[in-house]
């Protein structure tokens, strides 16, 4: 019996108790079974609810899709108050055995957006249906693509190599790994779907903030997923899409975001943390209350990229350390907490700008767009950095300094480990590489680029081949 249908054995999380009006501060879920609790609309509601708290898990959006990409490749580092997290995962030693809860809370949110989509029928089409049931087809995109990117062993939307199960529906079973190409199939199916019915809905989705995943989320998470599939027209035009009706942050507004003094438009959809029992995901990076760092630092690469005297992201991502550290470290800053609460921060899952550097890499691959690439490069470095002078750069030299804006502007966000990996790129670490950081080079093509499926997946489910090289 596969793992990833443990859900099916229990009772369905449904009902899920609020604490506040505007339906934002989830806590735990009272359990019921679907016949029971979804007898309306409502109830459909909730159980959406319930799958927007998966998010929060430490195997989504509180860790391991977060700043775990950076540890992997050559962001971030062992900082020196670590008491072993992530270790394995840093010197690439990890085996089925080593577990980041991905697989478990993936297949967790795709089963609670399931139990949505699923149940749904019964009720009459409409704009209501429309914002709970598009919203529940984009997080089961979510999740596919999440699990895609780290288990599927390639990339390229047409291969037939192997990926994750694709599920949509409840059966126990021991259903095998579907291709890249079925996945990629899944997740813009279940997007397009998504787009279409968050067009045509009842009330404004993120009144109360960008705490849920509306038309214009939808629109971005599709230039992601197109970006990776190298399909660079489709990236390119979601993209735009995006742009056109949302703005960059100026210097000036730019370490609100992260500061979280005010709701700003770039942040196009994010997961709310309320309370520190919810999750504090900077808690592990910086303690602003002692002044030091925790788990993790910036590497000197990554730090040495930025104008540390011009560049808003240099004084809002990276405090330098000169004096309670041996050496010069980068420390963390990214997420410094919010209303006194070290670390409370809501994770930022899509961004505007994000958006320039995806349509800026899908123009440097459809011809004669590099003046178009180039123009967005100029725009977002324009909105970052002071007094900036636009470079024009062209071809190779361009997609490079796009892969290195990515690196600088969305460090912690979740990107680099597959950024290498898509742009079939190295991890060298070059002075970062001592201490307890062992292995400095990893190559393309690794096995270590693509993650091993757990341990307890391959047992329980005799149809599950494992990754090579595990």
């Amino acid at each position: 019996m596969i793992k990833i249908y443990k859900y099916v054995l229990m009772s369905i999380c449904l009902i899920v108790v609020l604490s506040c009006d505007d339906k934002l501060d989830i806590v735990q879920p009272d359990v019921l079974s679907a016949e029971i609790a979804i007898q309306n609309l409502e109830d459909l509601e909730l159980a959406l609810l319930g799958a927007y708290a998966t998010l929060r898990s430490e195997g989504l959006y509180r860790e391991s899709m977060v700043y775990l990409p950076d540890i992997l490749a050559d962001n971030m580092r062992i900082g020196p108050t670590n008491g072993g997290r992530f270790r394995t995962q840093t010197n690439w030693l990890y085996t089925a055995g080593n577990d980041i809860d991905v697989w478990g809370e993936a297949y967790q949110l795709i089963f609670r957006a399931n139990t949505v989509i699923n149940n749904a029928d019964q009720f009459e089409d409409g704009p209501f249906k429309n914002r709970i049931v598009g919203q529940a087809h984009a997080l089961r995109a979510l999740g596919h693509f999440d699990l895609l990117r780290y288990y599927g062993e390639q990339y390229n939307r047409n291969s037939t190599e192997l990926a994750v199960p694709v599920i949509t529906f409840f059966e126990i079973g021991t259903p095998p790994r579907a291709t890249v190409t079925e996945v990629y199939d899944q997740v813009f199916d279940d997007l397009d779907k998504a787009r279409t019915m968050l067009g045509d809905v009842d009330e404004d989705i993120q009144e109360n903030g960008p705490y849920f995943m509306d038309q214009r989320a939808v629109l971005a998470l599709l230039a992601r997923v197109s970006l990776y599939a190298e399909e660079w027209e489709d990236a390119a035009d979601y993209a735009s899409q995006v742009i056109s009706t949302n703005n960059l942050a100026g210097i000036s507004d730019y370490p609100g975001i992260w500061k979280e003094d005010d709701i700003n438009d770039e942040v196009l959809f994010s997961v709310l943390f309320a309370t520190r029992d919810e999750g504090t995901l900077g808690s592990r990076l910086y303690n602003v209350i002692l002044n030091m760092p925790q788990q993790f630092t910036y590497t000197a690469s990554l730090g040495d990229l930025y104008d540390k005297t011009n560049d808003i992201r240099f004084s809002t991502f990276v405090l330098e350390d000169t004096e309670t550290i041996s050496d010069n470290v980068y420390l963390t800053i990214k997420y410094p907490g919010r209303g006194g609460e070290n670390g409370l921060n809501n994770a930022k899952v899509l961004r505007v700008s994000e958006m320039y550097l995806i349509r800026a890499e899908a123009y440097t691959n459809i011809d004669g767009r590099d003046a178009d690439a180039m123009a967005d490069l100029n725009t977002l470095r324009g909105n970052r950095i002071s007094a900036y002078v636009a470079e024009n750069l062209s071809g190779e030299q361009l997609k490079e300094a796009i892969q290195v804006e990515r690196r600088k502007e969305l460090v912690a966000e979740g990107h680099r480990w597959f950024d290498l990996r898509r742009t079939n790129k190295a991890i060298n670490r070059g002075v970062d590489c001592r201490g307890i950081t062992l292995n400095c080079t990893l190559q393309p093509g690794d096995f270590r680029f693509v993650y091993p499926i757990p341990q307890d997946e391959i047992l329980a489910n005799p149809d599950m081949k494992q990754n090579d090289g595990y």
